[in-house]
């Protein structure tokens, strides 16, 4: 009997376990929110379940911590607030990119010490960069660029055994690039800033777009140090015998003749050139207007639409570069699996057969945006153009519809 009770209060722990929520990270979040000033509002509210609900926030498997936190285009400005994200100790994944956070880099990002994606480009970070990176063990991607760092860049970086990606570009960093021995790194821009001196060895195989905007020079680019011999102080003199008055003339007669052909050629080329000009400016002016007109053309074709509260924030390029897994196929198109370089995970599904009118989808795309119910997934964005269109939706990890309602079938079930 004492067996069969203890059996049972097990079960009801690990029952009552599975739906708990992780109380300490959800306060850390709250307290996050309401120090920092955020112009767009987040579905982030005390009485909802933080790892199903909220916007941004993704939890662990048995949703007992945070892992991650994704709040792009957020609306954030100002600096972060001591002692809140720092509090968040599981999470692997950061990403406040685009916003207008101030400030120096958190000081308490030190304790997060499962990191492994760090997003904080385009905002209005100052400052020098962390002196020890070495923290972070398990780094792969660093994106800082297009803030206002400055200082020099810490050597403590070559610790990142894991490092995959790191891009500085477009910041204020000085002084000299260290020498970044890691094997596992892919991709690096350090352009734009205020560096200077030799790019180290290790680092000569990215190309050099990756160092532009710099006073850099290449180890291998230095000219070869040639022994010049000094002149003669006393240099011999030749005697040469004076010229003869007529070959003097001839030589003064030529020289008149040759100026007046150069005089005459030059008028020539600039009545020429006046000529022209009216229409050459006509031309200049079509090829400006022309190359504006495809510029907003090639703008368009990249936009994605988004509805009011979406904090997702990319383009085609960004769609066309993640990794993409098939979940399903269906009469109108094929629903996609697609993991973006910031760790956002999104659902798209590619319409085949569908031949409408730009005004026409976009009404169609409008009224499916609309609709809100706690078993419809709401669409989040909406792409098109003559080739191709799509639509977005959150991902959510607990299957298909389909896997619900039927489950396996076995060999010798009938439906």
């Amino acid at each position: 009997m004492a067996k069969m009770l203890c059996l049972l209060l097990m079960i009801g722990a690990m029952l009552f376990g599975v739906g708990a929520e992780p109380v300490e990270d959800k306060q850390a979040l709250l307290d996050f929110l309401h120090k920092i000033n955020h112009s767009h509002l987040l579905n982030w509210d005390k009485n909802s379940s933080v790892c199903k609900r909220w916007i941004g926030v993704t939890c662990n498997t048995d949703q007992s911590q945070v892992i991650a936190l994704q709040l792009t285009r957020a609306g954030l400005r100002g600096p972060i607030p001591p002692n809140t994200l720092s509090r968040l100790s599981a999470l692997q994944t950061v990403s406040l990119a685009s916003n207008g956070i101030t400030g120096y880099f958190p000081s308490g990002f030190s304790q997060l010490k499962n990191l492994i994606y760090l997003y904080l480009q385009f905002n209005n970070f100052s400052g020098p960069l962390p002196s020890d990176f070495s923290v972070w063990k398990n780094l792969s991607i660093v994106n800082l660029s297009n803030n206002s760092f400055n200082g020099s860049i810490p050597f403590s970086l070559s610790n990142l055994t894991h490092l995959a990606s790191l891009v500085l570009a477009n910041n204020s960093l000085s002084g000299e690039i260290p020498d970044l021995n890691i094997p596992t790194l892919q991709g690096l821009n350090f352009a734009n800033n205020n560096l200077s001196g030799v790019v180290p060895k290790s680092l000569e195989r990215f190309p050099s777009g990756a160092f532009s905007g710099n006073n850099l020079t290449y180890s291998y680019a230095l000219p070869p140090s040639f022994h010049v011999q000094p002149p003669n102080p006393h240099p011999t003199r030749k005697k040469s015998k004076g010229l003869r008055e007529p070959a003097l003339l001839g030589i003064i007669i030529g020289c008149c003749v040759l100026g007046l052909a150069v005089i005459a050629a030059f008028v020539i080329v600039w009545r020429y050139e006046k000529g022209g000009e009216d229409g050459q400016q006509v031309k200049y002016q079509k090829r400006e207007v022309s190359k504006k007109t495809e510029g907003s053309e090639s703008r368009d074709k990249n936009k994605i639409v988004f509805f009011e509260g979406c904090n997702l924030a990319f383009d085609l390029e960004d769609l066309l570069r993640a990794s993409a897994e098939v979940l399903g196929k269906g009469t109108f198109g094929t629903v996609y699996k697609a993991a973006l370089e910031d760790a956002t995970t999104v659902v798209v599904k590619r319409l085949k057969d569908v031949t409408v009118g730009k005004r026409e989808f976009e009404q169609q795309m409008e009224m499916v945006g609309r609709i809100r119910h706690d078993n419809v997934a709401a669409l989040r964005a909406y792409y098109y153009s003559k080739e191709e269109k799509l639509m977005v939706y959150d991902y959510y990890e607990q299957g298909s519809v389909s896997a619900m309602l039927h489950g396996k079938r076995g060999g010798g079930r009938i439906i």
